[in-house]
């Protein structure tokens, strides 16, 4: 298994929204993600700041996550979480190093 982190920035005032379109994310996109090996997605905030996290339980991420844009609704989906989004450093979202496992 392997745990996968990410930071992203919301604009100002988008927080809300961007909760509401989460609370009624699209089942397609749900299947998708189940399909290709994702789990446990979990966000947390900070500010204007998301911190997201998520599980992938396949072999191949790289191929997976290719296999998965290409589902139904996966680009819309983006466009639509995008709208709420400010880029870091010229990026949609910063991904994170593990730094630091244990099970206690």
């Amino acid at each position: 298994m392997k745990r996968i982190a990410n930071i992203t920035r919301l604009k100002d005032g988008a927080a809300d929204d961007y909760r509401a379109l989460h609370e009624g994310i699209w089942q397609e996109i749900v299947d998708a993600g189940h399909q290709y090996g994702l789990r446990n997605f979990t966000m947390f905030r900070h500010g204007d700041y998301i911190f997201s996290y998520y599980e992938y339980i396949g072999d191949d991420f790289e191929e997976d996550m290719k296999n998965k844009a290409k589902c139904k609704n996966q680009a819309e989906w983006q466009t639509e979480c995008s709208k709420f989004k400010c880029e870091i450093d010229g990026k949609p979202a910063i991904p994170l190093e593990e730094f630091w496992h244990n099970d206690f």
